[in-house]
């Protein structure tokens, strides 16, 4: 009906139209502002849950990488009777911590944040892929012993607590046996370039989760010590398969090696 020239059912429709669009429009930006303030809180858990991880990596990467130039020489010669020699354990240690850092991220249970960031989503990639079958330099199990042993109030060991915990601890010795025994086969190819693999996407690792190295270090990659079937294995296998995501996987291993 319309009175004087007005059409109440039309201004009537119009103003709940346009009270309803106020009120869907205030509703989506209180949930943006609550994703927003979500995704942020999330990505500095993770952020602060990466950080010791990442400054493990990067302390056994440097070390693997020095290593992988001098073709492990300077563990060839050494007498691996335990952690008695100190150049020996520094090697042993690193492994150590860096699986201790790994366990304390598994433990912290960020399922949560890591569902609702690629951060995390990435670092979860990387930690699968370090421990698939072919990939992974000790079992699954003893790996994961060795990082749990080395945890102490929450917090990895120091390299002297460690070497004095491994010295008292029959536990400790155990599981960490298996890595001594790859360590102290270096002079072996197959083994030298399984410890190259990894190191590889360690290396890969640092890059994808501190591009901007603001707690690692830039270093350039070894591709050279490659060989064919690594090569190979590495850019048909981990970063097609378990690592797509990674950008300029060429920089890790170099253009494709033919066979000798």
């Amino acid at each position: 009906m319309a009175i004087a020239g007005i059409d109440w059912i039309a201004l009537f429709s119009a103003a709940l139209g346009g009270g309803l669009t106020v009120k869907l429009i205030e509703i989506g930006h209180d949930e943006f502002q609550r994703w927003r303030t979500r995704r942020d809180v999330d990505g500095k858990t993770v952020d602060r849950s990466l950080e010791p991880l990442l400054r493990a990596t990067d302390e056994l990467f440097g070390k693997l990488r020095s290593l992988v130039e001098q073709d492990f020489v300077p563990l060839r010669d050494v007498v691996k009777d335990g952690l008695d020699d100190e150049s020996f354990a520094s090697v042993v240690y690193l492994f150590v911590q860096f699986w201790s850092e790994v366990e304390i991220v598994r433990q912290r249970g960020l399922s949560t944040e890591v569902a609702r960031s690629k951060r995390g989503r990435s670092t979860q990639a990387f930690l699968r892929c370090l421990e698939s079958r072919k990939l992974r330099l000790i079992d699954r199990i003893s790996q994961r012993a060795i990082g749990e042993s080395a945890l102490v109030d929450g917090r990895t060991m120091n390299f002297v607590e460690y070497v004095r915990h491994y010295d008292g601890d029959a536990h400790s010795r155990r599981w960490v046996s298996g890595l001594i025994d790859l360590l102290s086969t270096t002079q072996a190819t197959d083994t030298r370039q399984a410890i190259l693999q990894y190191a590889v996407v360690l290396h890969s690792m640092i890059d994808t989760l501190d591009p901007e190295h603001l707690v690692t270090r830039d270093r350039p990659a070894t591709p050279n010590k490659l060989t064919a079937k690594s090569w190979k294995d590495l850019n048909y296998r981990v970063f097609k398969i378990y690592l797509p995501d990674v950008k300029h996987s060429q920089k890790y291993i170099g253009p494709p090696k033919r066979r000798p």
